[in-house]
Parts: structure tokens; sequence; C-alpha cells
């Protein structure tokens, strides 16, 4: 005889929920490729029955039958009572925005089945540990494992979220890989690393894991740092610079504050990624009393960035890369693909371009800088 229970990615709890103006009862978001779906009535109730289960078919009659099994083929209920998607509990929303909250889930969950180790930064944690005033933002950041990212960015394709055009893609340079929503709504950068931070990727991943916890979103339990490391990060986010792009310079005394309530474990964890060079401004207005070294040089990954100068923001790029990167750097900077220049051209609002002219404006601004 077949029993049944209740799977989700995401699973949130609407009744009561004081931003609930409808009749919906449950928002799910399936195992299978799909967006969150909203139950009420009978199916809620029948889904909400298999949060204790295994239910058998025989506690089940006969409409109750042909549902469960239509739950089952999309994709919110299982024969499996070990499926790993398993839901045994019920919670409201704790973000404001109950699909951002299933976009975390969503990425927890396929990380997890992609065997990919990753953790939820900035956003709604941020104004939770009392580290920002804004609640969330408008996009979802997570970092995953850097030898494992690629896994979990083609994972996700399968869920409506693609790559957006980039001439740096492939390059481990490149920060972080932004992936655009589709019908979700919500961009998700997915990093690599945080610039800043002179260890190696790997290590300074490994030492973010070691300082996290785990938070629940829609659900689903999702790695979080504690707040010295989360401190560290937004400190690293915020007063990363820009030159070239004339973002405004951030003060070190704005985040001192910040990294002084997360207390002197911010400082313990900055010496061991690495990141105090860049911000021992910050770190010494915040702890003024503590004795520490900086022991490490600002990374190249900081130094280009301060670069007013492309060419020499290339350079030191060039510098930082593997050598196995080198080539196909120079060949971007000089040669960018197709689909690159085609979106410059968009956004320069070129009715008409052409991959010509778009070749030879991309080799006189090269002389330009």
């Amino acid at each position: 005889m077949t029993s049944w229970v209740a799977v989700a990615y995401g699973a949130l709890d609407l009744r009561g929920w004081h931003e609930n103006q409808t009749d919906v009862e449950l928002m799910l978001l399936a195992v299978v490729p799909s967006e969150p779906m909203g139950l009420a009535g009978t199916p809620a109730i029948l889904w909400r029955k298999l949060l204790e289960g295994p239910v058998p078919d025989a506690a089940l009659d006969a409409g109750e039958q042909d549902l469960v099994r239509e739950f089952a083929e999309a994709g919110i209920a299982s024969s499996d009572p070990g499926h790993p998607a398993r839901v045994r509990e019920l919670s409201p929303p704790w973000m404001s925005s109950p699909v951002h909250e299933m976009v975390y889930s969503l990425v927890a969950s396929v990380a997890r089945e992609n065997g990919v180790d990753v953790v939820s930064i900035k956003g709604p944690l941020l104004h939770r540990q009392g580290l920002r005033e804004r609640e969330h933002s408008g996009d979802v950041d997570v970092w995953a494992d850097p030898a494992r990212l690629q896994i979990l960015c083609s994972a996700l394709e399968a869920w409506g979220w693609n790559g957006r055009t980039d001439q740096w893609s492939g390059l481990s340079f490149n920060h972080s890989v932004a992936l655009e929503p589709g019908t979700w709504g919500c961009e998700l950068d997915v990093h690599r690393h945080i610039p800043g931070c002179a260890d190696e990727d790997l290590a300074v991943f490994a030492k973010v894991m070691e300082r996290s916890q785990t938070t629940l979103f829609a659900g689903v339990p999702m790695m979080t740092p504690d707040l010295p490391a989360h401190a560290v990060i937004f400190a690293l986010h915020d007063l990363r610079p820009e030159a070239r792009h004339g973002k405004p310079a951030v003060g070190a005394e704005e985040h001192a504050g910040k990294l002084r309530l997360a207390g002197e474990g911010a400082l313990e964890f900055a010496n061991s990624v690495k990141a105090s060079a860049v911000l021992e401004s910050a770190l010494r207005l915040a702890f003024p009393a503590a004795l520490f070294r900086v022991d490490h040089e600002v990374p190249l990954n900081w130094k280009w960035r301060e670069s007013k100068g492309w060419w020499r923001a290339y350079w030191m790029i060039f510098r930082s890369l593997p050598s196995e990167e080198r080539l196909l750097f120079i060949r971007r900077a000089v040669w960018p693909q197709a689909e690159v220049l085609a979106a410059s051209d968009d956004r320069a609002g070129r009715s008409t371009p052409s991959l010509i002219g778009a070749r030879f404006r991309r080799i006189a601004k090269l002389f330009r800088w």
C-alpha cells in the first residue's frame, strides 16, 4: 500500500500572516522546476495532513487519493518517506517578501541536491543582526564553494535563472556571477569570493563556513555568517572601491560602529581571511585598544578597483590571474563576445547596432584609455 509525505523546496504558512490579504493558506515551492504555488481549502488541508505522514492510501478517501497523486506529479508529495526535501512542519514568513524567502530556500535546496556548500550573505540577515536598517535588497546574494560554483549556476538554469551576458565569465577574478531571474523578478548573485580578502578563495570560503550557522528560509536550512563574520563581509562590500565607475567612497568611520557591534570576533575573523589590510582604518577606529599587526598586503583584487585608469587596472588583474587564464583575459579585453558588444550597444541606445562597428568602437576605446 502506498503512503505519502509532504515534500517541497520551500513551504510557508500564510494563515494569519499580517501581509496576507488573500484566501491562500500555503505557499509552496515544488521539488521540480516551477514557481511558487498557493494552496487553499481542501488541497491545503490535505497537504497539511501529509506533514504528519506517512499517510497511507487507506486513510484517504477516493477524492483525496486522486488529489495526492496530483500533488506527487506536481512535486509537492512523495511516496518516499526518506525524501531529502520532506517537510514536517510549517512556519510563517519571517521576511516581508515571501517570494524572496522562497528564492533563498530554492538555492539552498538546489545546492543540497548538487552537493554544493553555499552561504547566504547580506540581504535580510544584515537587518536581523542589526547591521543595516534596510530589511532586504532587491536581489539575493549567496556565496558558493568556489570549486563548485558553476555546478550550482548550471543547476539553477532549469528554475529560470540564466547567466547575464558577462565579458569576464569563466575568469577567476570575476567575484560573482549575476543570474537574471526570468519571471521570478529577483536577480541572484552567486559569489566566488569577496574582494579585499588576501587569502586563497577556497581557504576564505572554508573560514566563512566555520563561522556560519543555520537559518531557516521557508523551512529550508541554509548557512548564514555569524555576526562578527557578517560585519566584516558587509564592510568589505560597502567599502569596495570602484574608482573608474565614479562610485563615491564610503568612509571607514561608517563601518567602525558596525564592526564594534560585532565585537572583537570581527577583528579575529578579518585577520583569519587576511582582510585586515583593507579594513585596517575601520578596525582601528572600532577597536582602539586592540593590539594587532597586519601581516599581509592589500590584495590585487582590491588594488585594481582603486585604479582610476583601465590600463593599470587591467595590468593588475592580469598579474593576479593564474597562467592558464591570462590568454582568455587578453582576448576578452580586446575582442569581447558578440553578445557583450550587443548588450553594450543596447544600453547606449543604438537602434541599429553593427557588430563590426562595435568592434571598432571597442578598439578605439582601448586607445583612449
